[in-house]
């Protein structure tokens, strides 16, 4: 498979003939620093929805009476299903803008350089359907 590196910049280039090379260079660079940002906060929001899933549950299990654990009687399962409803949503909404955006970063730019933690967010948390 052929390579692609910076096809953004030869579009910009292509579509504003007046655009001066190093215009069209500092242009497509910005946008590649976003893209790469975009990709980052995705993948670290991704892992919070993890944790926060992970500590309703923990919020569950009572250690000591003076923890301030949920104590049965003030136990809501609907409240609960609905919370672990919404992080899953947003998980999964979360992962569907990673895979366009690391999709989309790869052909305007190329191979992501540190590609190694959205490869593994999504190989982790495969999109069912």
């Amino acid at each position: 498979m052929e390579e692609k590196k910076n096809t953004f910049k030869e579009d910009l280039m292509r579509n504003f003939k007046q655009l001066k090379e190093s215009r069209a260079e500092s242009v497509a660079e910005e946008v590649e620093i976003m893209y790469r940002r975009k990709i980052e906060d995705l993948c670290h929001l991704i892992r919070n929805y993890d944790r926060d899933r992970e500590n309703i549950i923990l919020d569950l299990s009572p250690v000591n009476a003076l923890s301030g654990a949920v104590v049965p009687s003030d136990f809501s399962a609907e409240g609960f299903m609905m919370k672990d409803l919404e992080i899953g949503r947003n998980k999964r909404d979360a992962l569907i803008n990673l895979q366009i955006m690391v999709q989309r970063y790869t052909e305007l730019f190329g191979d992501l350089a540190d590609g190694g933690v959205a490869k593994k967010t999504l190989e982790n948390n495969k999109l069912e359907g």
